[in-house]
């Protein structure tokens, strides 16, 4: 399975990806700035999902500079937020995923005039991204790229 392929074929990354054991994560190759800040986007392959962090490496921090949520199956934009100086974690992607993906299904509920159990909706969309931030992603590219993308 050749996931830069996969992520170029959603437009999501440029050049080279390389799985990070320490991120979890498949990394993009970065670019510096002039500033000497490297800019490069972590991925992870969720259930029918897929998270881009983009992230910045200052001289003291790593900042998260947005956050895109795309859905795997028709490969569009699901989500996105973006942050100023907002130093990086991995609790911080999740969370923020989480509160995106709840927004998305409560808009829709409620444009849909569809009745949702919040409750039941935030611990399933937990659940999937909790799975995304501690399976090895190599192994969810796998299953995700057999059950989507095939």
């Amino acid at each position: 399975m050749n996931t830069s392929i996969i992520l170029k074929q959603f437009g999501l990354v440029q050049g080279d990806v390389n799985y990070s054991d320490k991120a979890n994560a498949f990394l993009s190759t970065g670019y510096t700035s002039a500033a000497g800040n490297t800019y490069f986007n972590a991925v992870r392959f969720a259930e029918g999902i897929i998270i881009k962090e983009d992230v910045g490496q200052g001289y003291a921090h790593t900042f998260l500079n947005g956050i895109r949520i795309f859905s795997t199956k028709n490969q569009q934009i699901i989500a996105e937020r973006d942050f100023h100086s907002h130093i990086y974690s991995k609790n911080t992607v999740e969370c923020n995923s989480i509160t995106m993906l709840m927004e998305v299904l409560i808009e829709a509920a409620e444009s849909e005039d569809v009745e949702l159990d919040e409750d039941k909706a935030r611990a399933q969309v937990t659940k999937v991204i909790r799975r995304a931030m501690q399976t090895d992603q190599r192994e969810l590219v796998e299953q995700q790229s057999r059950k989507y993308l095939n």
